[in-house]
């Protein structure tokens, strides 16, 4: 069962932030510089009612920047154990991207870039399908065989939609060394954790994998676990002051000299920057074999996550993108697939009404392919 923390006196405030009506809005909005290189959506998961039904506002990070605008504006905020996660493997992408070649023996065991061909033959371009049978062929060629398995949500709350994004978030951490070619035959007043105890129990396991992966993400999960860990304790005890104390540290901003930080636990979740670059340099990357690194070592301490700050302007994106190419009977499309959080939904929860507005925020996921501008269209 779903948690809610009452974790301030004050009432939640209308969230005002305009809303998108197309999945076409949000891809300008969220992502522009993908926008100004394509030529349109092809596809996406969003059905067009939704954004007549629902209010949902374009963002660059929908998990952190939800987070942020809860905590500084006085929204109700609702998180699901999936939000968390799409937030970590972005991240890890990221990170996978830009060291390749430093981890190209632990993924696979060719060199280069080898080819994927999907020949499943969806003539109505079901990139959904696409996406997961790829990640099938990824499987069968990796070297981890529990790599897809350790990817893919598995939670009580998790939907179609949902493995989808999480295919295609896989696909991009794995774009180095694959390519993708498809042959077609034709301030918070409350907060609310959805999903059960054992869900987000289940994601902070998840954590163990990224301790093979190198010094850099075994110290991201080491400050991810005491963040995931309050997640659970919020279930536990949802009304002791540990539980309420850490979601009154979640996120500020600081003024530096001519730079604005954004502090608190969500920072945990940029630690690299879209290039895989660390976003954070006030402690160090100790060997995981060392003493220095296991002394570091906590469930439910946050004094080095709240130590961290990062340069508000430099907050990452909280998607990912990988190309494809289609081959439709000899006609070929360049195609490229965003999944991730790229919005943040706004609803309705008492005491205010439907009538005077939203006033509950959380991360919006999804996906979307876009056909690519030609190079001579401006690419």
């Amino acid at each position: 069962m779903p948690v809610t923390l009452k974790v301030a006196a004050h009432p939640p405030e209308k969230w005002e932030d305009p809303k998108v009506s197309t999945a076409e809005g949000l891809l300008k909005e969220s992502c522009p510089q993908e926008y100004e290189s394509s030529q349109g959506v092809l596809k996406s998961s969003f059905d067009s009612s939704l954004f007549n039904t629902s209010h949902v506002s374009a963002s660059r990070n929908g998990f952190v920047w939800a987070v942020f605008q809860a905590y500084s504006h006085h929204h109700n905020l609702t998180i699901r154990p999936e939000d968390v996660w799409f937030s970590i493997i972005t991240q890890l992408s990221f990170y996978i991207n830009a060291h390749a070649e430093d981890l190209r023996s632990f993924f696979v065991s060719h060199e280069g870039k080898e080819q994927l061909e999907d020949t499943g033959g969806d003539g109505g371009h079901d990139f959904g399908n696409i996406a997961l049978r790829m990640t099938k062929l990824i499987e069968e060629k990796v070297v981890d065989k529990e790599f897809r398995s350790w990817i893919m949500p598995d939670f009580s709350t998790t939907t179609e939609s949902d493995r989808v994004v999480a295919a295609v978030l896989m696909m991009g951490a794995m774009q180095k060394y694959f390519s993708y070619y498809v042959a077609m035959t034709c301030g918070i007043p409350s907060v609310t954790l959805l999903g059960g105890r054992k869900d987000w129990a289940d994601l902070v396991k998840k954590l163990d994998k990224l301790y093979q992966l190198g010094d850099e993400p075994a110290r991201f999960a080491q400050l991810l676990r005491p963040v995931l860990n309050h997640f659970v304790l919020s279930f536990d005890s949802p009304d002791s002051t540990k539980a309420l104390a850490f979601w009154g540290r979640c996120a500020h901003r600081s003024e530096g000299s001519g730079i604005d930080y954004l502090t608190g636990w969500i920072s945990a979740f940029c630690f690299w920057s879209e290039k895989g670059d660390r976003l954070y340099f006030g402690d160090t990357i100790e060997p995981t074999c060392s003493p220095q690194f296991t002394a570091r070592n906590t469930e439910l301490g946050l004094d080095d996550v709240l130590a961290r700050e990062v340069d508000i302007d430099k907050i990452p994106a909280g998607f990912a993108s990988v190309p494809l190419t289609i081959d439709d009977d000899g006609r070929i499309t360049k195609v490229v697939m965003l999944a991730g959080l790229f919005g943040i939904q706004a609803t309705s929860k008492a005491p205010i009404t439907p009538e005077e507005g939203p006033n509950t925020i959380q991360p919006f996921s999804g996906w979307l392919a876009y056909v690519k501008k030609d190079v001579e269209d401006g690419e």
